[in-house]
């Protein structure tokens, strides 16, 4: 009998072949953002032969995506396949089906071609832009399959009755936790963050799982009151502090209190088979890498770093060499775990990219990408120096972004300060407090 998917030691052989696949058939013809980058730096789609060519390529941010600041041009990572693409580049096992279906039903062969190749569905990520992620049919397909591995790994079953306290909206958590329910044949109700709303969903059912948001857990358990003791099973989506897990594990003796994450851009979320063992991850739908996350340079295998994605076998947005904004504080590590799992594993300790600060400009939390805050200006022949200051208002607290800059000789003073506010504007999405003309910058 075969090894179990996340008992199974997966050669360097069969690896390559995936990353190999998702090249030839699906990011070399059809990713207009990959096929331009790989233009660019003179490398043919078919040189990506394996892992160890993929960790030749440069990693990149939503900012190569969308240099000016417009999410539109996340339609870049969209594969554009037709129906003639999907029969040149679809494995033959399909391509067997499909020709059968379609001289039996052609309009069974075209949903099936559909399936594949229209993107119907999107989540929004992005660290600092709000980011489309398309998905098509055989996308959210994965997701599900990925899901059920999911309750596996959190010790669940179809007998489980799940209740979300997760806002209901198209962002990742939402979206992979209720396929995961789907793919698992497991009930779930998803009522929504309102703690009222959350309390009568537990009245109606007999939940033996509750989901919640990781950051804001221990404030929403004290506004529920009592949590029916069938509930056995917490769920902290989101990745969960150490203070919050300990915070949650005494407001609710007695449960099992699990962290669960998946980067925002991407499609699948991980979970902890034991809290703080790790998330355990799925090898044959994404590579994981790490970058350093000042200079993007592949890191070792021993090193922590920003975490990379690269998605395999997905046909809406395909993500490649993705920074995701998330630091591991340790590398990934296979086997040796207490419950016999080979799979690559991330650490439970998780924290946003120090350079990603999440800032409540102008009234609310934003994300602000600091390092688009330094391209959008590094380039400007009207500046000698810049620097951009975060920190609290006096007058009432709310935190500011202040941009300080020195100009060059002859730049006029207030139509550099206009231009320099939209660049910042174009290149981060939000506006800066202050834009300060300050010549001290180069004493």
């Amino acid at each position: 009998m075969a090894a179990a998917w996340d008992r199974r030691v997966r050669s360097a052989r069969s690896r390559d072949a995936l990353v190999r696949a998702q090249f030839a058939d699906a990011v070399g013809p059809f990713s207009p953002f990959w096929r331009a980058r790989l233009s660019a730096i003179g490398i043919a789609p078919s040189a990506v032969t394996g892992t160890a060519a993929l960790r030749r390529l440069p990693a990149v941010t939503e900012r190569d995506l969308c240099p000016n600041g417009d999410p539109a041009g996340a339609a870049g990572l969209v594969l554009q396949a037709d129906e003639r693409g999907w029969a040149l580049h679809t494995p033959g096992r399909d391509l067997r089906k499909g020709i059968a279906t379609r001289l039996r039903t052609p309009a069974a062969y075209r949903r099936q071609v559909e399936a594949a190749i229209r993107p119907t569905s999107y989540h929004f990520g992005g660290l600092g832009l709000t980011l489309p992620i398309a998905s098509t049919r055989g996308d959210l397909d994965l997701v599900a399959r990925a899901g059920a591995r999911l309750w596996g790994v959190l010790g669940l079953t179809a007998a489980d009755v799940c209740v979300s306290a997760l806002a209901v909206e198209q962002r990742l958590d939402h979206v992979a936790l209720s396929l995961a329910a789907l793919g698992s044949g497991a009930p779930a109700l998803h009522p929504g963050d309102d703690p009222l709303a959350v309390t009568e969903a537990l009245r109606l059912v007999p939940a033996t799982v509750l989901a919640l948001p990781a950051e804001e857990a221990p404030a929403l358990i004290d506004e529920l009151g009592a949590v029916p003791r069938s509930v056995t099973t917490v769920l902290l989506v989101g990745g969960p502090t150490e203070g919050v897990r300990r915070a949650v594990a005494a407001a609710l003796p007695g449960r099992r209190v699990l962290g669960v994450w998946g980067p925002p851009d991407g499609r699948v979320l991980y979970g902890e088979s034991t809290p703080g063992d790790g998330y355990v991850t799925y090898p044959d739908l994404e590579v994981l890498d790490v970058v350093d996350p000042d200079t993007g340079e592949q890191l070792g295998d021993r090193d922590g770093g920003e975490l990379v994605v690269t998605q395999l076998g997905f046909r809406g947005s395909a993500l490649v060499r993705w920074r995701t904004g998330t630091l591991l504080d340790a590398p990934l590590r296979s086997g040796g775990a207490p419950d016999g799992r080979t799979v690559p594993r991330l650490p439970s300790a998780l924290a946003p990219a120090a350079l990603v600060p999440v800032v409540a400009l102008h009234g609310a939390d934003r994300p602000v990408d600091l390092r688009s805050v330094s391209a959008a200006l590094a380039r400007r022949t009207d500046l000698v120096a810049f620097r951009v200051d975060l920190g609290p208002r006096q007058r009432d607290g709310q935190v500011q972004l202040v941009v300080r800059v020195a100009l060059a000789a002859g730049a006029p003073e207030q139509a550099t300060a206009i231009a320099v506010a939209g660049a910042v504007r174009a290149g981060t999405g939000v506006r800066a407090s202050q834009i300060v003309l300050d010549p001290g910058l180069l004493a």
